[in-house]
């Protein structure tokens, strides 16, 4: 199973073309807020990002009937087919999910909260779940356990084309316990990404090290 670890969690193209720069993105994942806040439209954030990034990016397929999600839903794959659709993880989502499988839609079931909901995703073929984390804690639930549960059901019914991708993460400590409860990868915020690859005592070291090298060099 081919898996990307890190999604960017933005619509913002200077934001993806900074953190796309370091090469450790395997995918960008936006949402309609995002790509709201934007001003722009799905095929012109799109068109955008391939300009410089190649991989996964996932668009969000809308619509209150199964009908209306499968049609928006396959308008976004004939967009293009690296694109991956994420459908909302309730009873319409997850039957236009088994539909659109077949059809080569690379489907990424969205929303979760409910451990079963992301079971139902797997058992119907979506390539990659998303349960939330920061927003469900916003709710007095905790997302890091409900990924835990699922990780466990997946193993237990033996579900194993299925990624389970952490969403909804607010900080760095989030990023390491939905690591460590089995999720196979994290769509973060851009100041999540960068606060990754951070420390003040990294940064104080290194300034250190830099003023100590230029004495050596005025050595030489």
């Amino acid at each position: 199973m081919s898996i990307n670890r890190i999604f960017l969690d933005t619509a913002e193209v200077d934001e993806i073309k900074d953190a796309v720069s370091t090469g450790l993105v395997g995918g960008i994942a936006t949402n309609p807020n995002k790509i709201a806040q934007s001003g722009k439209t799905y095929r012109e954030v799109m068109d955008e990002i391939r300009q410089f990034f190649e991989g996964p990016i996932i668009f969000q397929a809308l619509g209150r009937t199964v009908g209306e999600v499968v049609k928006h839903a396959l308008e976004i794959h004939q967009m293009d087919p690296m694109l991956a659709v994420k459908v909302t993880a309730n009873k319409v989502g997850l039957t236009a999910i088994k539909q659109l499988v077949p059809e080569g839609v690379r489907t990424n079931a969205t929303l979760i909260f409910n451990p079963t909901q992301g079971l139902m995703a797997g058992l119907a073929g979506s390539p990659f779940i998303s349960p939330f984390v920061g927003r469900a804690r916003m709710i007095g639930q905790n997302g890091i356990d409900t990924i835990g549960t699922i990780r466990r059901m997946f193993d237990s019914f033996c579900i194993e084309n299925t990624n389970i991708i952490g969403a909804s993460i607010k900080d760095v400590d989030q990023v390491i316990e939905v690591i460590l409860a089995g999720a196979h990868g994290v769509a973060v915020p851009f100041p999540v990404f960068e606060a990754m690859m951070e420390h003040p005592m990294t940064t104080q070291g290194l300034e250190r090290f830099l003023s100590e090298f230029e004495e050596i060099r005025k050595r030489s």
